[in-house]
């Protein structure tokens, strides 16, 4: 028979490893700084002149946002008014167009010729009613008064074409 050879199944490999402390000493990971570098990194002391002017800073920004949110909600207020004005605005030109269509209707020849004959008792001129007026001289005018004064605004305008003239 043959003879078996483990070294490809080596499972000393999985099995846990035994701490050696008698052979290694440990090492010492905390280093020393001298008194001089534990000073210069130490925690720096806040300025009052730096805190006074980060102070300010942050409330300037709050100060811009306030405002830029109360003018967000001041447009939006008008915004809702102008729509609510322009829906009255509508609805009020459509009552307006039904109105004088109604008024039309009520005053259209037709109407007023019905509520004349039925009400007031009138009837349409025959022709036997019409008289013609003819003028015979022609269009003239006459003035019948004339003043010898003139106006203030004659006067005005003579003094004008002086000038210019």
């Amino acid at each position: 028979m043959a003879v078996q050879n483990n070294t490809a199944y080596d499972f000393s490999r999985f099995e846990p490893r035994r701490q050696e402390t008698a052979e290694q000493p440990k090492k010492n990971n905390v280093i020393q700084l001298p008194q001089e570098q534990i000073e210069k990194n130490a925690k720096p002391r806040l300025h009052p002149l730096r805190l006074l002017s980060s102070l300010a800073m942050i409330a300037v920004i709050l100060v811009t946002l306030g405002s830029l949110v109360y003018g967000q909600v001041q447009l939006t207020e008008l915004t809702d008014s102008i729509n609510d004005t322009e829906e009255k605005l509508s609805e009020s030109e459509s009552l307006y167009t039904q109105l004088q269509m109604k008024s039309d209707a009520l005053l259209s020849i037709d109407a007023v010729e019905e509520y004349a004959e039925q009400n007031l008792g009138m009837r349409k001129a025959e022709k036997g009613q019409v008289e013609y007026v003819s003028s015979a001289q022609g269009d003239e005018s006459t003035v019948l008064v004339s003043s010898g004064e003139e106006s203030f605004l004659d006067q005005i305008w003579h003094w004008f074409e002086q000038l210019l003239g």
